[in-house]
């Protein structure tokens, strides 16, 4: 089945012409867009279960080939992977260390090499300029021991004896520094080396076990990640609420287009789990998995491993996401060293970071079913910041160079409308004379077309060509850290109120989505009426639907569509006055 071909002598292929199409178009994008905020806003989705109660047997999910996974291994690595209970309180004994680079400030524990803090130097809570950093470790998520280590079911931040190797460190952008922690236990013996660079997020790790014992032992362990949501956007309500009452921008709350979820790369394939649910109840994964993590659209804690034939449990629990990645059955000889390397990533999901970082963590920044398309565009955005300076000045030239590529193919679509639109009398005196016999009607109809040369679907081509085009701009510029706390217009001009001072959130008081719908609006009044009546009630109640739907928008998207419909409107009456 063809979107788009040449009419026959049949009512309903001549009713399928470019204007339905466009209604078509509209109406898919309304319901992908729609969808996220209805399911946040109208609580159809299923929120974070409170703490004590994420309970429940593990979630199995099979490796990717679909091979169903093995019962025995299944048991062993589900067992191996379950975090052990810790009582408050009964943390080894130790003292906190200090490393800090120019990318973050973070605070380990030297009784066993647990994270306490991450605070990221380049990135704050708000556009506030005092607002306090990004920290993806705080008190609540440094309670489930990030970066802790479990051997054989063993919290070995609890009840262990360490002896800690070394001191703070301060690194320059050059720099590299190292922390190593030992232990023993039941005659095995622990060394954890935490390598740092002051140039990456990256904290590489290399464990090395060794055995007293007289024979081989077989050890399962274990190493972990934990955070929370730090970088949550103000809902529309509050957006509402700020521009109706007045008083100060919104506070982050809960936001259907920057969901925190957990994420893992498995046996070559990007997967990732948001529902509340199964999170709640842990989610196991079998086969190879290079990393897992916990992330949104713009920071991510993951830990990965160098030999990927690992499995992987995510979980969400009193509101911290954690995540485990570990083995089992590896096999410690009387007298040797066995040397286990992993990466930990904390921080945000800067391209260059991740393409830097082992493992396939570039895999993280994944845009979905249009990736091909997204990736040139941020490309392409990056290039005309480095002129402009400014990221709204760079999206407003994106879609300038969007719209000139797609200018012949709209030139075809204005004037095969034009031609509809001067027809349109004449179709309707037909529909009028043959409204009892549909064959006569349909026959003089086409007559009509073949006489003045007009084919009704000839819109559909550019409608159909921009369809991918749209959807891969929405995740480039969804998932951008770089528009973060990026400005446009800092404030209301010939006021000190902030406006469009980040562009990955909403317009707090919602000129830019008014405006919007407003060019939509008149776009509208400018296109050929359809003559169907349905259809066309139909097309002038999409201004409104979009208007509701954009005022939640970053308003990132919300100026590249602006711009769009502007440049449309201005084509389209230029078109008009040559015809």
């Amino acid at each position: 089945m063809t979107l788009c071909r040449q009419t026959t002598a049949t009512d309903a292929e001549i009713i399928m012409d470019s204007k339905r199409l466009a209604l078509a178009f509209a109406l898919t994008i309304a319901i992908f867009l729609g969808w996220g905020y209805l399911s946040q806003e109208m609580g159809w989705v299923e929120k974070a279960p409170p703490a004590g109660n994420a309970t429940g047997p593990l979630t199995e999910k099979s490796p990717a080939d679909g091979l169903p996974p093995d019962p025995g291994r299944g048991t062993a690595l589900s067992s191996a992977l379950a975090a052990p209970t810790v009582k408050p309180g009964a943390e080894n004994e130790g003292r906190f260390i200090r490393v800090q680079t120019p990318l973050y400030k973070a605070l380990f524990h030297s009784g066993g090499g647990v994270l306490r803090s991450f605070s990221l130097t380049g990135y704050r809570t708000s556009i506030a300029a005092d607002s306090p950093l990004v920290d993806l470790v705080n008190e609540q998520a440094a309670g489930e021991a990030p970066l802790g280590l479990i051997l054989d079911g063993l919290a070995t931040w609890s009840g262990l004896k360490w002896n800690f190797e070394g001191g703070d460190l301060i690194l320059g952008e050059a720099d590299e520094g190292v922390l190593r922690f030992n232990a023993e236990v039941d005659g095995i013996g622990i060394t954890r080396e935490l390598t740092f660079s002051g140039k990456s997020y990256a904290i590489g790790e290399r464990l090395f076990l060794s055995s007293a014992r007289q024979r081989a032992v077989n050890v399962a362990f274990t190493f972990g990640a934990a955070a929370l949501d730090t970088d949550r956007k103000a809902s529309i309500f509050a957006a509402l609420r700020h521009a109706v009452l007045g008083g100060p921008v919104p506070q982050p709350e809960e936001s259907q287009y920057n969901p925190t979820r957990v994420a893992w790369y498995e046996n070559g394939n990007f997967r990732e789990e948001t529902s509340a649910a199964d999170l709640g109840k842990g989610v196991l994964i079998q086969g190879n998995v290079s990393w897992m993590g916990v992330m949104n659209n713009y920071f991510m804690g993951a830990v990965s491993m160098d030999d990927a034939a690992a499995g992987a449990k995510g979980r969400m629990l009193g509101g911290v996401y954690h995540v485990l990645v570990g083995r089992t059955g590896v096999e410690l000889a009387e007298g040797v060293r066995t040397e286990l390397n992993s990466v930990y990533f904390i921080g945000p999901k800067e391209t260059g970071q991740l393409q830097n970082t082992p493992n396939n963590l570039s895999k993280a920044l994944d845009y979905g079913f249009f990736s091909v398309i997204a990736r040139p565009m941020l490309r392409l955005l990056g290039f005309f910041y480095g002129y402009t300076g400014n990221y709204g000045l760079a999206i407003i030239l994106l879609t300038i160079v969007i719209k000139a590529l797609f200018w012949p193919l709209s030139q075809k679509s204005y004037r095969s409308m034009n031609k509809l639109k001067q027809l349109q009398p004449m179709m309707t005196k037909i529909r009028e004379k043959h409204k009892d016999d549909k064959d006569a009607m349909n026959r003089e109809v086409m007559q009509l077309y073949k006489t003045y040369k007009v084919n009704p679907a000839g819109g559909c081509l550019p409608i159909v060509v921009q369809i991918p085009v749209f959807f891969g701009l929405y995740q480039a510029l969804l998932n951008a850290i770089e528009l973060r706390h990026a400005p446009f217009i800092a404030t209301l001009p010939f006021t000190d109120l902030p406006w469009l001072a980040d562009l990955a959130s909403a317009d707090p008081y919602l000129i830019t989505p008014l405006v919007m719908g407003a060019s939509m609006f008149l776009q509208q009044r400018m296109t050929p009426a359809s003559g169907d009546p349905t259809q066309a009630k139909i097309m002038m109640l999409m201004p409104l639907v979009f208007t509701v739907l954009f005022l939640s928008f970053p308003s990132g998207l919300v100026v590249y569509w602006l711009v769009n419909n502007l440049i449309s409107i201005a084509q389209q009456w230029w078109q008009l006055r040559r015809a």
